[in-house]
């Protein structure tokens, strides 16, 4: 009885011993040390297809982790460097091949760490997100937006640990002791903090203004919905926060997409705005935005880097009610990049009146038969083109005259010529009523018919 209870105390003696080794303690005594084992937050590497810093072809359910300092990185297929993760009573002993997140330098296991002014076992990243340590910053300037001092590749996260989405583990670094084995770890808990715990105002999360009038749907908020994993949260967007997950070209790996759906008061043309939150890591160039209205659905690209901080218009639309289908955006991490953030914040649906003519023009005339066959089209900056009028006029001193009213075509033949030219000019009117004045000229004439 007395023995197990003195068990604890026995196994943290021999995890500070295990410290001292490093600081030139016998081989004989260290090898008779436990491992010192921290709890560190952690998140899923991915990057299957990709080589890490050691030159390892990351493939599908590898197993492997990353640390962010080079002096622990083992070679290729090595385990000269190996830690053990322990997740919810499930425990495997890994190699460590790749160097990351964040930071390149932070040897927080060791008692020599680069940032000595940080607990032993606390990694920078942790200190910088929880408590504004360096600012909020790693060491290459960008703000930290997880606490994480591990990546775990997918075997590993997926099968052995059976993990579900980012959280806390125990690791043992092996190379400073003996390991502990399944369940036999003294975990040390290091101080929360050396500095002081509110984070600097530069680093503080700027208010997030919204126009008014707009409908607006946070993530989180009711209305908004996600599926799959992973997830991690970020301190900054509307209501201080945001939900991001990492980018992938590959449509076999993307799991984690979102979709809002607002309450419109009244249907009529909205225009839709995507809140880009600026903190974080590199944002994606080519988010996927796909908006469903009036019962078609149309994809717009975003570059969240260009947008950091600010609203992006992903267009204006109309939107009829219900019975054309109900409003909604979706969101996934499928871009046109590989592992950049996708950041998923609030949309904001402003309800806008299109007061704009459409711009509609002649643009071809083709000789066909013995006649001429008339090409037309245009832009609307809103509700779109709906109808488009037609007229001609014999060349060279001929009158306007009536030929197509009204019509949501956009081509017709027009002859027999009979060996004369004409010309053709063109008004457009939209969905919402504006209607172009005619042009006081041509738009084109037969005189520049391609054959």
């Amino acid at each position: 009885m007395i023995a197990a209870k003195l068990r604890p105390y026995i196994a943290l003696v021999l995890v500070i011993a295990s410290i001292t080794q490093v600081r030139g303690v016998p081989i004989a005594l260290a090898q008779s040390t436990l491992a010192p084992t921290y709890r560190i937050f952690a998140t899923r590497e991915g990057l299957v297809g990709q080589i890490t810093v050691n030159g390892h072809l990351v493939l599908p359910r590898d197993r492997f982790v990353a640390l962010p300092s080079r002096s622990v990185v083992a070679p290729d297929g090595s385990a000269k460097f190996q830690v053990r993760v322990t997740y919810k009573g499930r425990s495997v002993v890994v190699p460590v091949w790749d160097v990351g997140p964040w930071n390149t330098q932070d040897d927080y296991w060791s008692p020599n760490r680069r940032y000595r002014d940080l607990p032993l076992g606390r990694p920078m990243a942790e200190a910088a997100y929880l408590d504004g340590y360096n600012g909020g910053l790693d060491e290459w300037g960008r703000h930290i937006n997880s606490p994480n001092g591990i990546d775990i590749a997918d075997g590993t996260f997926l099968d052995d640990l059976q993990m579900k989405r980012d959280d806390w583990v125990e690791v043992s670094f092996l190379w400073l002791g003996t390991d502990p084995g399944p369940g036999a770890a003294v975990t040390i808990v290091p101080p929360t903090t050396t500095i002081p715990a509110a984070p600097p105002a530069a680093v503080a999360a700027k208010p997030v203004p919204i126009e008014a009038g707009a409908i607006a749907v946070d993530d989180g908020a009711v209305g908004y919905t996600r599926q799959g994993e992973p997830w991690s949260e970020a301190g900054c967007g509307l209501g201080g926060k945001h939900a991001w997950t990492k980018s992938t070209t590959n449509p076999s790996k993307a799991t984690a997409s979102a979709t809002w759906e607002p309450q419109l008061p009244a249907p009529g043309f909205y225009e839709l705005l995507a809140y880009i939150p600026e903190c974080g890591g590199v944002a994606t160039t080519s988010a996927h935005y796909k908006v469903a209205h009036d019962g078609v659905t149309t994809e717009v690209l975003v570059n969240q880097q260009a947008h950091a901080g600010d609203w992006a218009s992903l267009g204006s639309f109309r939107f009829s009610g219900e019975a054309n289908g109900p409003p909604s955006v979706t969101l996934s991490d499928l871009t046109d990049d590989n592992s950049r953030v996708v950041r998923f914040d609030a949309l904001a649906w402003v309800p806008r009146t299109d007061t704009v003519a459409p711009d509609a023009q002649v643009v071809a005339i083709r000789r066909k038969d013995n006649g001429y066959q008339i090409t037309w089209g245009g832009s609307d900056n809103m509700s779109g083109l709906a109808t488009y009028d037609l007229q001609v006029r014999k060349l060279p001193k001929g009158g306007w005259t009536n030929w197509k009213l009204g019509v949501s075509t956009t081509s017709a033949w027009w002859g027999p010529d009979e060996g004369k030219h004409f010309a053709f000019r063109i008004r457009g009117t939209d969905a919402a009523g504006n209607q172009e004045p005619w042009p006081e000229a041509a738009d084109m004439d037969t005189t520049q018919a391609t054959p």
